[in-house]
């Protein structure tokens, strides 16, 4: 089936507001460094355009407005499937749409990040059709926003620490480094090695910001997410009983992150109401 769906005035107004709330005060203990706000691209699109909001500025688009972003549009040609049109995500969220977007935006994945995903009325319209309106937290215009809320929480606590070696300025230096040290091991290395988490700690940095963020501004999505949790945690518990640890992973782990995020988000957020963002973005070095 084409995908023929053409964006809203309603579609750009959720969106910018999803961008005010994460600014918002009110998450100012969140995302204290707005400066990583700052830097973030955010990409949407239906049937005809690709769109962004940015601060930064390209003379050969077209622009469309500017508020406390620049948004931009571009033609594309792309018939988009249904299920890449379900979420979003910190990233590209279909690959196809890099040949259409400007190459400085990919210059330095990490310096200047994405978000990226479907707009607000494809994306219910979807979620109700591929996963269905029975417990799915995600069918409202609050599920959106707070998904918005979600992948900047991924974004914010990626430009802290990654679950790869993703920043290619340090690798270099580390690379040059122990060069010189198989040169002359006799050099003093003051250079400090950044262990990367797994990508599970990034999911729960992103879910509490979308939890938090929802008792704040979206109780009703708070509460529906509450009653997924709770149905996911009791299917869990029966599937981790029959487990063997040996040679099966946990739901601690990258493939189940999703739901371990649940777990040990709702547990960090009551056991450090006031300052579990710093306890997960701890960094660890050696």
């Amino acid at each position: 089936m084409n995908f023929t769906y053409l964006a809203s005035s309603e579609d750009f107004r959720v969106l910018e507001e999803a961008i005010r709330i994460v600014y918002s005060s009110k998450l100012k203990f969140i995302f204290q460094e707005t400066k990583i706000l700052d830097k973030t691209s955010i990409i949407s699109f239906d049937s005809k355009y690709i769109y962004i909001w940015t601060r930064l500025k390209f003379s050969n688009l077209k622009r469309i407005k500017k508020e406390n972003y620049f948004l931009y549009k571009i033609s594309h040609s792309l018939n988009i499937k249904k299920e890449h049109r379900i979420g979003w995500k910190s990233g590209i969220y279909i690959d196809e749409l890099r040949s259409f977007l400007p190459k400085t935006l990919f210059e330095n994945n990490y310096g200047f990040p994405i978000i990226s995903g479907s707009l607000l009325g494809d994306f219910i319209k979807n979620q109700i059709e591929m996963i269905g309106k029975n417990n799915n937290p995600y069918i409202t215009k609050a599920g959106f926003l707070a998904t918005i809320v979600h992948e900047f929480g991924h974004i914010y606590y990626q430009q802290h620490k990654n679950w790869w070696f993703s920043n290619k300025q340090k690798n270099l230096k580390l690379l040059k480094s122990s060069l010189m040290l198989f040169k002359n091991s006799n050099q003093k290395i003051k250079i400090k090695i950044e262990i990367p988490q797994p990508f599970l700690f990034s999911e729960v940095f992103a879910f509490c910001c979308e939890y938090e963020a929802g008792k704040i501004f979206f109780p009703k999505h708070k509460e529906n997410l509450d009653k997924y949790a709770y149905q996911i945690i009791k299917e869990t518990i029966d599937m981790e009983k029959q487990k063997n640890l040996d040679i099966e992973d946990s739901v601690f782990s990258d493939r189940t992150s999703h739901e371990a995020a649940l777990i040990l988000g709702k547990i960090l957020i009551e056991k450090y109401p006031k300052n579990w963002p710093e306890k997960i973005i701890q960094k660890p070095y050696i």
